[in-house]
């Protein structure tokens, strides 16, 4: 009988743990839902109880007549459709209304928390009230002291006010009498400058008219300057342009579309040429213009090229301090100097907010080009992007944060069109 007992016992384990097994608990009751009908035939039909267990073994018989999977659906595909809904499908859908519900959830945890908080503090306010009104203890003394304290600094208090109300209206009429005596001494200053309006008038019509003689004559001597460097330049390599070759060469060099344009520009005097840091050159267009220039002097010398002239140009604006560059060499000279003086990017006005935010002492600047670009009428502009990291303020062991940093260099044309100025910056940041 033991054997038996254990048998039964392994045989009833067995099952209970296959019914609890997700997947086959869900396809029984999947399959008792979609076939109910099959079974209520089975226990309540009509007829003996062979026959209904017959009629209901037909109606499953799969392996004798697989035909029944596709006619029946509730047989076997349903079923199975259900159980993968109910274990896949319908956790998420249930995990999904939960976050949705997570809000409202803590809402609810913040508010039974902060009720328990104000009961406690009533609870706390009441036992205060009880132990103050107990006779044996000697808080109400205590609580007389501390109200006559009080009241002697608000008298304290009410008496360093009037102090300062006194003090600031004496203040008050001492600014009052220094107004009137400097309103005084203003109108006599506004009569003299109006004197001297009407002498500084007569001036300024005679100085005009010196000055407008000055400035025609001011541009011919940089002119002259830079042609006769040309002139001396090429004469060392046995080379004899006329007047208006080197004039018509100069006027290329920098961008006029012929030499009575330049000879007209008011610009072109010494006190523009000593701000010319940079000369900017489109290599195919200056080389075009300057191939014209030597076939109009029509020079009996083969050896005058353009390449030769465009050298001794080159060498012409070295003698006046002035980079003779292309695009790319440009925007790599203009690149070196913002790095150079990158430090005073730290420093200046448009990074000191985000700079404070950081709370970071900062050693290394980090700038490379993104792009660079020339218009005629605006001038060569290189865009720089870049970080400045360095320590923490307190702590030099520890990274402080980064910051972006992002900078417009641009060159502004003052002479002709290539005659470019120093790089004037434009600088902004943020937080890396």
């Amino acid at each position: 009988m033991q054997v038996l007992d254990d048998i039964w016992s392994s045989i009833k384990g067995n099952s209970k743990a296959r019914v609890r097994d997700p997947v086959i608990g869900t396809f029984i009751v999947s399959w008792a839902v979609c076939n109910w009908d099959k079974l209520a035939v089975l226990v309540w039909g009509n007829g003996e109880a062979e026959k209904r267990i017959n009629t209901l073994g037909r109606s499953m018989a799969v392996i004798e007549d697989p035909s029944l999977l596709k006619n029946d659906l509730d047989l076997m595909i349903i079923p199975s459709i259900l159980t993968l809904l109910y274990l896949f499908i319908l956790p998420v859908i249930s995990l999904w209304v939960k976050k949705l519900q997570n809000k409202t959830v803590l809402s609810q945890h913040s508010h039974a928390i902060q009720l328990e908080i104000k009961r406690a503090q009533q609870q706390k306010n009441l036992n205060k009230v009880a132990l103050r009104a107990n006779p044996e203890k000697d808080f109400l003394a205590q609580e007389v002291r501390l109200d006559l304290y009080e009241e002697e600094q608000k008298l304290i208090r009410r008496n360093k006010i009037q102090g300062y109300i006194d003090s600031k209206l004496s203040s008050a009429k001492a600014y009052e009498e220094e107004q009137s005596a400097k309103a005084e001494k203003e109108r006599i200053e506004l009569e003299s400058k109006k004197r001297k309006e009407e002498i500084e008038k007569l001036r300024f019509e005679q100085q005009t008219a010196i000055h407008k003689a000055t400035t025609s004559s001011a541009r011919y001597p940089a002119i002259h300057q830079m042609m006769k460097s040309l002139s001396d330049s090429l004469r060392q390599d046995g080379i004899v342009m006329s007047l208006e070759g080197l004039v018509s060469s100069l006027a290329a060099l920098f961008g006029y579309s012929d030499s009575k344009v330049m000879m007209d520009d008011e610009k072109f005097n010494n006190e523009n040429l000593n701000e010319i840091k940079y000369v900017y050159h489109q290599p195919l267009v200056l080389a075009k213009r300057l191939k014209e220039i030597i076939i109009k002097e029509n020079l009996d010398n083969e050896d005058l090229s353009e390449g030769l002239l465009f050298d001794h140009l080159s060498g012409m604006l070295e003698g006046f301090s002035i980079y003779f560059s292309s695009e790319d060499t440009l925007a790599e000279r203009v690149s070196e100097s913002v790095n150079e003086d990158s430090y005073d990017i730290l420093a200046s006005e448009e990074l000191s907010g985000t700079i404070a935010e950081t709370d970071t002492i900062f050693e290394e600047v980090y700038l490379e080009i993104e792009h660079f670009t020339f218009k005629p009428d605006e001038g060569f502009e290189v865009n720089l992007n870049g970080y400045a990291s360095g320590h923490h303020r307190r702590e030099e062991d520890m990274p402080g944060r980064d910051i972006s940093i992002n900078v417009s260099a641009i060159c502004k044309p003052i002479i002709g069109t290539y005659g470019l100025s120093s790089h004037n910056l434009k600088i902004g940041g943020s937080l890396r």
